[in-house]
């Protein structure tokens, strides 16, 4: 590593001293001017650099002559000093055409698409600046959708200054540069590409359903589309619809190819529609024909052309006709004939005049089924009233369902029906009338006699029944005898306590229990237990079988430490031995 880092370090040092062989060959050059030598005089002129000075010439030039066989070609010889050497004359004079000075210029020249003929299949580009422009490496390709269909990779093809090229296989067009694939144009839809030798993108036109344009596509349905030129100079903002104009919007005008139409003057712009007085007067989104209803607040006359309605839902908007709506007048628009996504339950409705730009809006939420959202009074109210072309009305309900009427405190009850024929009841029988409640017939009660008791009983005044004297007297309590008297409580004969029913006192170990005033033994102290000598022992007995076991897993752990480094020991015992 040592010997490979100097070996690098030093290589480093004589790169940087030593000067390059480009220094050297000027100081070689340099010595032999001052030492008066010759000096040899090279001319290198490249074939593609000689551009043809007509516009005929070089258009031709691709087509007419044949392509360079790249194995014909020798490569660039450097140039070798010669003494004096003789001046060439060429062997067929040419004009010295424009040349081309910036060679960047053939990765970034601004080339454009200028004229594109779906019938009669042919492309053609135009070259805006005042230099030629060499087009080898460039490309021209056309699209269906996205599928390629056919193009041109150019080679040594050459663009003028301010002229065309036209690309076609059609053998009239003379100056034309052909095909490598004829492309399958047609007249509905289509795409043409234009990339410049490094890739990028030079220029893009579409037509109809195109997926490749610039700005807008033109409209489909076209025979040709082409550029016009504002005096000199061709159109061209990037974008396909405004630049482009084809026999559809020229009134089936044809324009050949080499042509250079000149730009129409525009008309002057009629002034956008601000669709003052258009406002929103009722929105119903949950009914079975949802619509949006304007009105006019001015109080003049105004039209809707360019006026548009736009919902929260899709962000679509509906651009209105042209119609004209008196003060006060009301126009419901169905959203069903138009493009709009109008939500149930939530959503926004917008009122834009014909540059977008906000004019009036609404918001509703939680729109129940049967109502819609309409403006009273300048406020935004939810209504069951539905009035489609007719002034708002404000309804706090629905209806009820047929049947039902609404009472004071919103809720549906039935409605309560007349008696017919059929509910008229038959009078009860003699003795019976109708319960008001019920509706049914019960026996008339008489009034109740209360019957005297037979000899012998009496009416209790609890049961109000008869009850017999007799067993009533057997039934009375007898007088307690001598001694006793009769517990309120209990009902029952209690002897009267005397000076004989004094507790006696409890023998000895006995104590009177104060609940059951019973006597009860007494309970005495449990006895410590006295420590044994038995239970020292097996307390010792277990302390030395652990010291058994410890002596016992360390005897093992020697013994195989000294197998393991049995020949260690040995030496150490020999040396120990010496």
């Amino acid at each position: 590593m040592k010997y490979l880092r100097n070996t690098l370090l030093m290589t480093l040092i004589a790169a940087l001293i030593m000067p390059s062989p480009s220094v050297l060959a000027v100081a070689n050059a340099g010595a032999e001017a001052a030492s008066g030598g010759d000096i040899s005089q090279t001319t290198e002129t490249p074939a593609n650099d000689i551009l043809p000075s007509s516009p005929n010439s070089a258009a031709t030039a691709p087509s007419s002559q044949p392509e360079p066989n790249p194995a014909d070609e020798q490569p660039t010889a450097k140039p070798v000093a010669q003494p004096n050497p003789p001046a060439a004359e060429p062997a067929h004079p040419i004009s010295q055409p424009a040349p081309i000075t910036d060679e960047a210029l053939e990765k970034t020249a601004p080339l454009l698409i200028s004229k594109v003929s779906p019938d009669k299949k042919y492309i053609e580009l135009y070259n805006p600046t005042d230099s030629n422009v060499k087009l080898a490496g460039w490309k021209i390709e056309h699209y269906k959708a996205d599928v390629k269909t056919g193009g041109k990779e150019f080679k040594n093809e050459v663009i003028l200054a301010n002229d065309f090229l036209v690309i076609s296989n059609d053998p009239t067009l003379t100056k034309a540069v052909k095909f490598d694939k004829v492309p399958n144009m047609i007249q509905g839809e289509g795409s043409v590409v234009l990339s410049r030798s490094d890739g990028s993108t030079a220029d893009v036109v579409g037509w109809g359903e195109a997926k490749k344009f610039l700005g807008a596509p033109v409209a489909g349905g076209v025979k040709t589309i082409w550029r016009c030129f504002a005096g000199k100079l061709i159109v061209d903002s990037k974008n396909n619809l405004a630049d482009f104009s084809s026999n559809k919007t020229a009134d089936d005008q044809e324009v050949a190819p080499y042509a250079r139409p000149h730009c129409k003057t525009p008309e002057s712009p009629k002034p956008l529609n601000k669709c003052e007085g258009l406002k929103l007067n009722e929105v119903a989104s949950h009914v079975d024909e949802p619509f949006i209803e304007l009105v006019n607040v001015s109080d003049k006359a105004i039209t809707t052309a360019g006026c548009k309605l736009e919902t929260s839902s899709n962000n679509s908007q509906e651009v209105l006709g042209d119609i004209e709506l008196k003060s006060g007048e009301l126009w419901a628009v169905k959203v069903k004939h138009t493009k709009l996504k109008l939500p149930k339950m939530k959503g926004k409705v917008y009122v834009l005049d014909e540059a977008g730009a906000e004019i009036d809006a609404t918001e509703y939420d939680k729109m129940p089924k049967g109502a819609s959202w309409s403006l009273l009074d300048g406020e935004w109210v939810q209504t069951f009233a539905v009035t489609e072309g007719a002034a708002n009305v404000l309804k706090e309900y629905a209806d009820c369902q047929a049947g039902y009427m609404r009472n004071e405190s919103g809720k549906c009850l039935k409605i309560p029906t007349p008696p017919t024929v059929s509910d008229v009841l038959a009078p009860c029988p003699a003795g019976q009338y109708r319960h008001p409640e019920t509706r049914r017939c019960r026996k008339i009660e008489a009034a109740k006699t209360v019957t005297p008791c037979k000899e012998g009983y009496y009416r209790s005044e609890e049961t109000g029944r008869c009850r017999s004297i007799a067993s009533a007297a057997a039934k009375t309590l007898k007088p307690c005898p001598d001694g006793q008297f009769r517990n309120p409580a209990t009902g029952r004969c209690k002897k009267i306590a005397a000076a004989d029913d004094i507790l006696k006192d409890c023998p000895e170990g006995f104590e009177r229990n104060p609940t059951t005033r019973r006597c009860r033994k007494i309970k005495t102290a449990s006895i410590p237990v006295v420590g044994s000598a038995t239970a020292g022992v097996q307390r010792v007995a277990g302390a030395t079988w652990g010291w058994w076991v410890f002596g016992g897993v360390g005897l093992l752990a020697v013994g195989y430490g000294a197998w393991q480094w049995r020949w260690e020991l040995s030496q150490l015992i020999r040396r120990l031995r010496r």
